[in-house]
């Protein structure tokens, strides 16, 4: 198999209304060569716009698409040197696994010598050589995605784009089929870009993430940053789950903050940045980087119930204040929840867990 050697792609503040909506907001990213990016966010950020934007499907109201260094804008999208891998696989059912493989190489007029050595290294590159000649509608759903997957390698694109490609396979298959696109990914070099609204998929399996909300983006960065290091509030409370706690910023050292608590406990975080002392905030810290205290240090709160969950248990608290917790910790082998009622304090892992946001953003 022929190592392809994907190109850079550059989205350079793309913008796209339908109508009078505004579908992308001045979205510019700067993607590498053989990376894979996933674009996340809820239904209707634009990240699918983005990505019909880039195979040509639709154009953008302003703003440039360039690859390997050329404006790709107004080429046709047979010409753009992307292939796409579609939600429901758009595979031809009367073509057999083979002809479906081999039919962009055809439509291009490649030499048919070539067209079946090239489906003949993609077929055994997915591992469907063996039923190259089964018809794809007797096909199961992870099949049917590995041929997808071929087809449009076939053409040996420089980017190449899935739209949600594991949204129709249930949660063990998406699990395998997750490796192996990574896998051929690797193997090929390609550059790809991977449209989801499942954090999990993009945390696990991208490079870097870009964050869309109402069509701006919110971060790009590698999957560690976005989920340790959020850059904004929305980022925060949509990848993963997060405890905010409200708060005043009572003074800045460094890269360090104190906060005061509604019930007068004092707290310290990273510095945030743009906030003056006396600011209204929001303190974030995620279940697992909350810890039981011991002795007078942290927040009093009661457990409200406890739920295990395989490795782990997940206690619902309730702090003297009335704000709900969620504390995540390692089930010990024979461990139980604790009982409803339990009292006990809760104080960050570190100062570095706790992450803190404007309360005007998260009211926004």
């Amino acid at each position: 198999m022929s190592i392809n050697h994907g190109q850079t792609l550059t989205l350079d503040d793309i913008v796209h209304q339908y109508g009078g909506a505004l579908a992308v907001d001045h979205v510019t990213l700067e993607i590498k060569a053989g990376e894979l990016v996933a674009l996340l966010g809820p239904s209707g950020c634009g990240k699918t716009t983005l990505l019909r934007i880039i195979a040509g499907f639709i154009a953008q109201t302003s703003g440039k698409v360039v690859a390997g260094g050329r404006r790709i804008d107004e080429l046709p999208p047979a010409e753009r040197g992307v292939g796409i891998v579609f939600q429901n696989y758009a595979l031809f059912p009367h073509m057999t696994v083979a002809e479906n493989v081999g039919y962009g190489l055809a439509a291009r007029g490649t030499d048919k010598a070539a067209a079946r050595k090239r489906t003949s290294e993609m077929l055994d590159m997915v591992q469907m050589g063996h039923l190259a000649d089964r018809l794809t509608k007797q096909l199961s759903g992870g099949q049917q995605q590995r041929v997808a997957l071929a087809r449009a390698l076939a053409i040996e694109p420089r980017v190449l784009l899935l739209d949600e490609p594991f949204s129709a396979l249930d949660k063990s298959l998406r699990l395998d089929m997750q490796i192996e696109i990574k896998r051929i990914q690797r193997a090929a070099g390609t550059t790809a870009i991977i449209v989801t609204h499942d954090q999990e998929e993009a945390l696990s399996m991208a490079d870097r993430v870009a964050v869309l909300n109402q069509g701006a983006l919110e971060q790009f960065a590698p999957p560690s940053q976005v989920y340790d290091h959020p850059a904004t509030y929305f980022v925060n409370q949509f990848v993963g789950t997060a405890n905010v706690l409200h708060a005043t910023l009572e003074s800045i050292s460094g890269d360090r903050a104190c906060l005061r608590l509604a019930d007068g406990t004092a707290l310290m975080s990273r510095g945030p940045a743009g906030l003056a002392t006396g600011s209204s905030v929001v303190a974030c810290i995620r279940p697992e980087n909350l810890c039981v205290s011991v002795g007078d240090e942290g927040v009093p709160a009661s457990v409200e119930f406890g739920m295990p969950l395989g490795a782990t248990i997940v206690h619902e608290l309730r702090t003297d204040s009335g704000q709900r917790l969620k504390i995540s910790e390692q089930r010990k082998p024979g461990a139980v929840p604790r009982e409803p009622g339990t009292r006990l304090r809760v104080w960050p892992a570190s100062v570095d867990s706790v992450a803190v946001f404007s309360s005007m953003q998260a009211s926004a």
